[in-house]
C-alpha cells in the first residue's frame, strides 16, 4: 500500500468513528450506522466483515437494498445510501438490518436509527388555477404519469453506478429548499421533497452521477423530466427543463449534460427542481454534494 493510500485508509476509519458512531455486531459481521438521523435526511451504513462477504443486503422501511462487497485492506466492506422522505415516513425509532454471506455463512446484523422530527418553514406560491385543480380530462394522464414515476422511483437494481459527491447539476443557489410545507394559491399541498435550483432558461443541466436514464418524458405537474437510476436504489430526478437530452434507455456519464433549465410544468419560473431518491424515500440532498459527507464512501472510490 503506498503512502497516499494509506493517508486516505488512515483518514477513513478517522471519519467513521467521527460519523458513525453506532454499531451492531453479529458474529462476524458489523453494521455501522449513525445513531440518529434528521426526518429527510440520506444516512450512510456500512457493513464490515474480516471474513470474505458476500450477497449483503440491507432492509430498511420495507426496502430490500442490494450492496457490492469489496476487500479493502484486511477486511470487506460494503456501502449504502439510505434516508427517510418528509412525505412518506414518520420520525421514531427505526430498525436497518444487514444480511451477507460470510465465509459462505448467512449473518444477519440489526441496529436502531433514531429518526429526530425537524421543523421545515411554509411557501406559498401563486400559479394557475389549472396546476392546482386539474381539469377532469387531464385527470387520466396525471394518473398514468404519476403510475410511471412511483415505478421509477422504486427501481433497485443491483450495479452501484454513483460516487460521492455527487456533481451540482447547475451552479445556480438553491431558490427552495428540501421539506418546505407548500401552499400553491392559499391550498395546501404535498411538501417539497427536492431543491429548486436558480438557473437561466437554456442553462445546461448535468447528471448527478452515472447512470441510466429509466424515464423522460413531458409531464402534467413536472414538466420535461429525466429520472436517471444510479444502481442500489439510488434514483436522481430534473424537473421543469425547456429541453430534453437523452432518451430512455441511455447510459450517461456523472457531469453529462441530459436536458436545459426550463419552465415546463407547474412553476412560477425557470428553474431546475432536482431531487434524489433513496429505496423509494425522496430525501433532502444537499449534504450529498459536499465532500466532508463524501469521506464515508472514500474507501469505495480507492
Amino acid at each position: 500500500m503506498n503512502c497516499a493510500m494509506s493517508r486516505a485508509l488512515a483518514c477513513l476509519v478517522f471519519l467513521l468513528v467521527c460519523l458513525v458512531p453506532h454499531a451492531a455486531w453479529s458474529g462476524a459481521l458489523r453494521l455501522e450506522v449513525p445513531g440518529e438521523v434528521g426526518h429527510g435526511e440520506p444516512f450512510a451504513v456500512r457493513a464490515v466483515s474480516a471474513e470474505r462477504m458476500e450477497a449483503v443486503r440491507f432492509f430498511w422501511l420495507d426496502k430490500d437494498v442490494p450492496a457490492e462487497a469489496d476487500r479493502k485492506g484486511g477486511g470487506w466492506s460494503a456501502f449504502a445510501l439510505l434516508g427517510t422522505d418528509v412525505k412518506c415516513s414518520e420520525p421514531g425509532d427505526k430498525t436497518l438490518a444487514v444480511e451477507a454471506l460470510v465465509d459462505g455463512r448467512r449473518v444477519r446484523a440489526e441496529a436502531a436509527v433514531a429518526v429526530r422530527g425537524k421543523h421545515y418553514p411554509e411557501q406559498r406560491l401563486t400559479v394557475k388555477k389549472s396546476m392546482v385543480t386539474p381539469p377532469e380530462e387531464t385527470l387520466a394522464r396525471i394518473r398514468s404519469e404519476s403510475r410511471q414515476v412511483k415505478k421509477a422511483l422504486n427501481t433497485i437494481s443491483p450495479t452501484r453506478m454513483w460516487r460521492l459527491p455527487l456533481v451540482r447539476p447547475v451552479d445556480g443557489s438553491v431558490s427552495s429548499v428540501y421539506g418546505l410545507r407548500r401552499f400553491f394559491n392559499d391550498q395546501p399541498r404535498s411538501p417539497h421533497r427536492g431543491l429548486d435550483l436558480r438557473g437561466a432558461r437554456g442553462t445546461p443541466v448535468k447528471a448527478a452521477a452515472s447512470g441510466k436514464v429509466i424515464l423522460a418524458g413531458d409531464h402534467y405537474f413536472a414538466g420535461r423530466s429525466v429520472y436517471l437510476d444510479h444502481g442500489q436504489g439510488v434514483v436522481s430526478m430534473y424537473f421543469h427543463l425547456s429541453q430534453i437530452g437523452v432518451r430512455e434507455g441511455q447510459l450517461v456519464s456523472a457531469g453529462e449534460p441530459v436536458g436545459e433549465i426550463g419552465s415546463s410544468g407547474r412553476v412560477t419560473g425557470p428553474h431546475l427542481h432536482f431531487g434524489l431518491s433513496l429505496a423509494g424515500q425522496s430525501v433532502d440532498p444537499s449534504s450529498l454534494f459536499k465532500k466532508d459527507f463524501a469521506a464515508l464512501a472514500s474507501e469505495e472510490e480507492s
